[in-house]
């Protein structure tokens, strides 16, 4: 009888804690498409489509027809922002209902709750400083932690009984504690490309005054050293989570070099900055990965 009602609590708890994993995966998915969205305010002039914040317009919380595609295209972002928010909350929600959930977990999921609710507010204060580049540059680097975040939330939901160890070689310890820092730098030396180059969302919107050639080569160097780590772990690890990391660092080093080519075209540059929120997954997920098994 005993063994009867241990198994029936176990069978309760494995959908709870399907739907918490399910919904860690969805706010991620959400969080990578808002990256795209937001790329393409930015992309389509549209960072003032709403000229104010947290209302539309002075007189309207929507967009107005005359605002116009603009108008559309910004207010369609802030109601994507919206949708991630109410996922994150049914995902604090999930986790909380899953009691054998891995400790570090739901203090993991109101943390993220609690960054989608400051990426808003970035996002407000970014139209209402007139699309400074200082705060566009947070607003991007904000939603980079947000997706890190979710990879490490996903695979403690998704491997709970998984421990947390050090590789047993020296090399693959020091590389993978450099990947981080590698990663960071790649990002922050990306928001200083795109807030020193075109395509600044308005054509009015202020600019670092940086160089833009200049940045983009320390931003290479960068990707180089990001990608040559990635390699390494490739070749120690061949695990699908290594070879997944260099796989779409590479492609996104391609797809950069492409677009600088082609003198920076939208469809390039917004596939540009979503497979970087995918390279912040894939090295994330490996670096959980390593130390988790």
């Amino acid at each position: 009888m005993i063994r009867s009602s241990v198994l029936d609590v176990n069978a309760l708890r494995v959908p709870v804690r399907r739907s918490a994993h399910a919904a860690a995966v969805a706010a991620l998915v959400a969080n990578v498409l808002i990256v795209l969205t937001g790329a393409l305010v930015r992309l389509t002039g549209s960072g003032l489509g709403c000229p104010t914040w947290p209302k539309c317009t002075d007189d309207s919380f929507v967009t107005t027809p005359e605002m116009g595609v603009h108008g559309v295209v910004e207010f369609g972002n802030r109601v994507l922002g919206i949708v991630v928010g109410l996922i994150t909350v049914v995902l604090v929600v999930a986790v909380a209902r899953h009691r054998a959930r891995p400790p570090k977990a739901l203090p993991l999921a109101v943390g993220i709750l609690v960054g989608v609710g400051l990426q808003g507010l970035i996002g407000g204060l970014s139209v209402r400083y007139a699309l400074a580049p200082e705060i566009v540059a947070v607003h991007f680097l904000a939603s980079m932690v947000l997706v890190a975040a979710l990879v490490v939330l996903v695979d403690l939901l998704g491997r709970p009984d998984a421990a947390v160890r050090a590789p047993a070689d020296p090399r693959l310890r020091a590389g993978m504690a450099a990947m981080p820092v590698a990663l960071t730098a790649v990002l922050v030396l990306g928001a200083l490309v795109t807030g020193s180059g075109p395509h600044a969302g308005d054509e009015n919107a202020h600019r670092f005054g940086l160089d833009p050639a200049e940045v983009t080569s320390f931003h290479v160097l960068a990707v180089v050293v990001l990608v040559g780590l990635q390699l390494g772990a490739a070749v120690v690890l061949r695990t699908p989570a290594a070879v997944g990391a260099l796989a779409v660092s590479s492609a996104q080093g391609v797809i950069g070099s492409v677009q600088e080519a082609l003198a920076l075209p939208v469809p390039l540059v917004a596939a540009h900055v979503v497979t970087g929120a995918l390279v912040v997954a894939a090295t994330t997920h490996l670096v959980v990965r390593t130390f988790r098994a």
